[in-house]
C-alpha cells in the first residue's frame, strides 16, 4: 500500500525547548517519517509538507491550497497532519473529492514531549487508511483517539475531543 502524507504542521510536529525553565515552541520537522520508520510501517510513503501554520491560523486560501495538492496527487490514499482547531472547516473544504480516501489526523501533545499521543493517532490514522481501503471506502475521515467519523457525525467538545454529535 501507497500511502500520501500531508503535513499542516500541527501540535504533533512542535518543538519545544527549555532556556533557564522558560518554555517555548517552534516549527519542527515533520515527524511523521520517523514514527513510520521507528515503528516500522512497511508501506511505500511519500511526504509532502503543505503548510506550517497552526490550524488557528489558517486561511480559506490554505485550505484551498491543501484541496489542490490533493486532487494534484496520484496517491488515492492520503493522510493530512492537522491541528484540531479548524480540522472541521479544512474537512469541509475536501469534502466532495470522492475519488481518494483522505484522513485527517492531529495530536494532543507534540511528538517531542514524553506522554505524546502522536505515535498511537498516527498509527491508528494507517489503519484506518488500511481497513477503509480494503472495503473500497473512499471520501474523507477524522481519525484519533481509537475513533473515526465523517464530520457530518462529529463534533469537537470543550475538552478538546472529538465526540458523535
Amino acid at each position: 500500500m501507497k500511502v500520501t502524507v500531508l503535513t499542516c504542521w500541527w501540535t504533533i510536529d512542535k518543538d519545544y525547548w527549555v532556556w533557564k525553565w522558560i518554555y517555548d515552541v517552534e516549527p519542527g520537522n515533520p515527524v511523521v517519517g520517523k514514527i513510520f520508520d521507528k515503528n516500522k510501517v512497511n508501506w511505500e510513503y511519500e511526504i509532502i509538507e503543505v503548510l506550517r501554520k497552526d490550524s488557528l491560523d489558517m486561511t480559506d486560501e490554505d485550505r484551498q491550497k491543501v484541496k489542490k495538492v490533493v486532487k494534484s496527487i496520484d496517491s488515492s490514499k492520503i493522510l493530512i497532519t492537522h491541528g484540531t482547531d479548524t480540522m472541521i472547516e479544512t474537512w469541509k473544504v475536501l469534502w466532495d473529492i470522492k475519488d481518494k480516501l483522505i484522513v485527517l489526523v492531529w495530536a494532543a501533545r507534540p511528538y517531542a514531549m514524553k506522554d505524546s499521543d502522536a505515535e498511537f493517532n498516527v498509527a491508528y490514522a494507517l489503519w484506518v487508511l488500511d481497513i477503509l481501503s480494503q472495503i473500497k471506502k473512499k471520501w474523507v475521515y477524522v481519525a484519533m483517539n481509537w475513533q473515526y467519523f465523517d464530520v457530518n457525525e462529529v463534533e469537537k467538545w470543550e475538552d478538546g475531543v472529538f465526540r458523535k454529535k
